[in-house]
């Protein structure tokens, strides 16, 4: 949204139907006599001065609140989330399709159904923050406890992290979702430090003793080991949170190093980049943009990058080119990082293509969850058919399920 939406902009936006109807009475708000429910912008209006006019400040500010908190999952991002969350609830999701937009559809599933409503956000909070996340190959293809005493001790080692790190963190609240494309979402809420803030209840100003949440998530896929922890703090925090799943929810005792991201293998690029399944899916070129070599003994580091004017090809090429017999590649140097670009055609009316950049190195680092789902599963495969991922290495969708998923989210458009 390009600006916070106020009460009176939600209300304008919804219609006014029976989902309105619900949630005001609930509010139990009087109406002016002879009031009738009918969609019109005259009616929303008339429930903006309402609300307005109204004497009850506790009550006018529950209502408010409520209204706000629809719009978490009023936006593309939030609309898929909410599929996704009711993903296996038929009846759910033909009445998230018969919503008239976003705002409807997020409003409508927190009135009628708060607990697909919280776990659609977990889904979206996920998803929004990826960009934050790590990636673990835990070696472990397990089905997940779900069981109370399981999730139970989960908690408890995280309960006891944080009190040890940090002296917080006495109460911890698990929840395990299923998503659509076969993955399992594991979203966790920690109780951090108490904090006062003054705020204001109706019309009093108090300084209210609180504790903010601590949110982390853990996605895993049974299909390949593989986990994307989203946790606040450094290394120590991801492999804890790693560590407790794989104990408590696998079953299965682990050594921390084990569930490091593991090193790559990036010696396939020294023949450039050659993936005939990214021609069949749309990309028109693809380069080897850069990549940072290292010599045998360790002492020399040289970046190479291919300029604008090298007409799209690999800087290996163009090293074996300029350097011939001295070119590092084939004197044993190795490659530390590289930078690989994928070329989409040009848009209507524009002359550039359109790059997709992957940012990789040998230590594991690679810049995918920047990408949306479908586009970071394409450049797994790419990374696969190279050798430098292993298929275990990667969240595979479940091709089934996702397939089922895209067809629900087509549905829409019909």
């Amino acid at each position: 949204m390009s600006r916070t939406q106020t009460y009176a902009d939600i209300l304008l936006n919804l219609p006014v139907d029976d989902t309105l109807k619900t949630f005001i009475e609930r509010h139990a708000m009087p109406l002016p006599e002879g009031w009738i429910w009918h969609d019109s912008i005259q009616a929303s209006k008339s429930l903006v001065g309402l609300i307005q006019m109204h004497p009850n400040v506790a009550m006018r500010d529950r209502i408010v609140a409520g209204l706000h908190a629809s719009t978490l999952l009023a936006h593309p991002l939030g609309k898929q989330a909410m599929f996704q969350a009711a993903h296996d609830r038929p009846t759910e999701l033909m009445g998230l399709i018969a919503c008239k937009n976003d705002l409807h559809r997020a409003f409508w599933l927190y009135i009628h159904h708060p607990a697909l409503f919280e776990a659609a956000a977990e889904i979206e909070y996920l998803d929004h923050h990826g960009q934050q996340a790590q990636q673990h190959d835990l070696g472990l293809k397990g089905t997940i406890k779900r069981d109370e005493e399981s999730i139970a001790a989960f908690g408890d080692a995280i309960k006891g992290f944080y009190q040890r790190e940090l002296g917080c963190g006495e109460v911890c609240v698990v929840n395990v979702l299923d998503r659509a494309r076969g993955t399992q979402l594991i979203s966790i809420h920690a109780k951090d430090l108490a904090t006062a803030k003054l705020e204001f209840e109706g019309s009093q100003l108090h300084r209210r003793v609180g504790s903010p949440n601590i949110h982390m998530v853990l996605e895993y896929a049974q299909a390949t080991g593989v986990a994307r922890t989203i946790i606040r703090g450094g290394a120590k925090y991801h492999a804890m949170l790693c560590e407790a799943f794989a104990r408590h929810l696998l079953g299965v005792g682990v050594d921390v190093q084990r569930i490091q991201t593991p090193r790559l293998n990036l010696s396939t690029l020294r023949l450039g980049l050659n993936i005939s399944q990214a021609i069949d899916d749309g990309f028109v070129g693809l380069q080897v943009k850069s990549v940072t070599v290292v010599s045998g003994c360790g002492r020399l580091k040289m970046e190479c990058t291919a300029s604008a004017s090298s007409d799209q090809r690999c800087v290996t090429e163009l090293l074996q080119d300029y350097f011939v017999a001295e070119n590092p590649l084939a004197r044993g140097w190795t490659i530390q990082a590289a930078v690989l670009n994928f070329y989409l055609a040009p848009m209507q009316g524009k002359h550039r293509c359109q790059v997709v950049s992957v940012e990789i190195t040998s230590k594991g680092r690679l810049n995918l969850h920047k990408f949306d789902e479908k586009l970071r599963a394409q450049l797994e495969g790419y990374l696969v058919q190279l050798g430098i991922l292993k298929a275990q290495q990667v969240l595979k969708p479940d091709r089934e399920q996702e397939q089922a998923h895209q067809a629900v989210a087509t549905s829409l458009f019909e």
